[in-house]
């Protein structure tokens, strides 16, 4: 019997996995890289010829917060080492992970002794879900798929650890310790749900436990882990550069809490379900469907489907009263995942752009409570073969239309990789031997395509054009509504604070991309007249967009 249940854990383990692999063919092959990969790169290019101490000294000098997250930061190192400036096996590396994070997900849930049919359905939601589409894309956000598979691994050793008639108990707490150090020294997204799940263990070891001695061995290892958790949390908060404190939320403490509430809907029940047959119409207006996309799709929710169709039970569907516990259960990972963030009421969990790759500590809450309500709807039929049957076209349903989704919002990144390489090509052909210490400032091209980033500001401009020049005393920019052209130098904002100073002269040089013109802006006169005659309206005509988000697509 026992072997029999580990090898069904097998087979879903290694469905989930390549149901998410699957999921991302129709754009792994069309992305490029995005904001913070392209200076990451250059400062690794520069100190590539030195050996991996000088990558390593390079980049923990150009961010000291990559010393809170040595994960990420080795991570960074070593890849470059071996994928060099090729875009694709990155971008298979980090789907691949995020298959490994469905398989620890799903063991935790059979681990807390939820049906195998229904953590199976959690787990391979949740693999597909667009809530944190950007951890899809952008190899700047490794660290939070990194930190929600060691969270996860570590939360399942644990659950193995103090189980009454577990094997290797030592064993599994020594791998949970460190599973638990290394999600969060690899990002703090999944802080919540591990501070959660050590208190839910901490019940379960109180009431489970009828041999005193048994029950001070289990909070034995409850409490080493709260320990270890607490010293790499005050290690991390000592290496903190930036810390930012938001003095405003004990003065507007119900205004933190009612946009809690508002995220709270908005992610769970609003904009990636309510709200879906709207998005999906945007983005086929947007022409964001193709061929490849829709039949991925179509190839998963048949997969999905009759996964669940042969062997599925109608008992294994949970009760009314068991989906209403599973919906709470949702909301609670939302807030778990949510809580570093609650005193900003500017946050954005629902957002297609950059900001929603923190959202991947929230998204197991709302994979619970779209099978809860799934499960709620199937509820309706007496016959319990057609309940079973119900359930598994809803999963497959839920999957194949989440699936096009992420497709959907792909094909707005894959885009503006294309434009990426477009402009950098343009310059390598048009822009040649600039004097040493030049700034480049780029024009003619709109910065978004959708949320995808093309090139925004200071920050990923100048790895692009390094790269591409091979000259790394060259700064570029790109001309912005943001950007003000003053008396003396042309001055750059980034969140509303200027923050860069380019003095004319004969080393600050503009090239247009439209008429592929190189000119040289030795005053205020000439920026002027430049201005006059290329981009009057000083945004090149582009729709408006966010930083960091991109336009409004949806």
């Amino acid at each position: 019997m026992k072997r029999s249940a580990d090898r069904s854990r097998i087979y879903d383990c290694a469905f989930l996995f390549g149901l998410v692999i699957l999921s991302g063919l129709p754009y792994l092959f069309r992305l490029g890289f995005y904001a913070d990969d392209w200076p990451t790169h250059s400062i690794l290019a520069q100190s590539s010829g030195h050996g991996l101490g000088a990558s390593f000294r390079a980049l923990s000098s150009s961010d000291p917060n990559f010393l809170m997250r040595p994960v990420q930061l080795v991570y960074l190192v070593l890849s470059f080492k071996v994928f060099g400036l090729h875009a694709l096996p990155y971008h298979l590396f980090n789907t691949a992970v995020i298959g490994l994070v469905t398989v620890p997900f799903y063991l935790t849930l059979r681990e807390l002794h939820m049906g195998r049919r229904l953590s199976f359905s959690i787990a391979v939601v949740f693999g597909v879900l667009p809530h944190y589409s950007t951890d899809r894309i952008w190899m700047s956000s490794q660290q939070t798929t990194f930190c929600m598979a060691f969270a996860f691994l570590g939360i399942y050793s644990m659950l193995k650890a103090v189980r009454k008639d577990g094997d290797n108990q030592t064993k599994w707490a020594f791998l949970a310790f460190i599973a638990l150090a290394l999600s969060l020294l690899s990002y703090e997204v999944a802080f919540g749900l591990i501070a959660g799940s050590l208190v839910l263990l901490c019940w379960m070891s109180y009431r489970d436990s009828s041999a005193s001695s048994n029950r001070s061995v289990k909070m034995g290892v409850i409490s080493s882990a709260v320990a270890l958790l607490l010293l790499v949390m005050l290690a991390k908060f000592r290496r903190q550069r930036n810390v930012t404190f938001h003095g405003h939320f004990f003065t507007h403490v119900w205004g933190s809490i009612w946009h809690l509430i508002v995220q709270a809907v908005q992610f769970n029940l609003w904009t990636y379900f309510l709200h879906l047959p709207v998005i999906l119409a945007s983005l086929y207006r947007h022409s964001a469907f193709s061929f490849a996309a829709v039949a991925t799709a179509a190839a998963v929710f048949c997969f999905v489907t009759a996964y669940l169709w042969w062997g599925m039970n109608s008992s294994e569907i949970p009760t009314p009263s068991a989906c209403l516990r599973l919906i709470l259960a949702g909301f609670a990972l939302f807030a778990l995942g949510y809580g570093l963030f609650i005193s900003n009421v500017y946050t954005n969990f629902s957002t297609n752009g950059l900001s929603n790759r923190v959202a991947i500590g929230s998204a197991p809450g709302a994979a619970c409570v779209l099978v809860a309500i799934a499960s709620l709807a199937c509820s309706i039929p007496r016959s319990g073969l057609v309940r079973a049957r119900i359930f598994a076209f809803e999963m497959g349903l839920i999957c194949g239309v989440n699936c096009l989704v992420v497709s959907g919002i792909t094909f707005f990144w894959a885009d503006a990789a294309s434009q990426q390489a477009a402009i950098l090509r343009s310059v390598a052909a048009n822009v040649r031997s600039l004097p040493h210490g030049s700034v480049l400032l780029l024009d003619g091209f709109c910065r978004f395509s959708g949320p995808g980033i093309v090139f925004e500001e200071v920050w990923d401009a100048t790895g692009a054009v390094q790269l591409t020049e091979g000259d790394f005393s060259i700064q570029s920019d790109v001309i912005s509504p943001a950007m003000r052209f003053g008396k003396t130098a042309v001055e750059t904002s980034t969140d509303g604070r200027f923050s860069d100073h380019y003095q004319y002269g004969d080393h600050l040089f503009v090239y247009n991309l439209r008429r592929q013109s190189l000119t040289v802006l030795p005053s205020k006169a000439a920026a002027t007249l430049y201005l006059s005659e290329m981009n009057p309206s000083g945004d090149g005509g582009c729709p408006a967009g966010d930083e960091g988000d991109g336009t409004t697509i949806f």
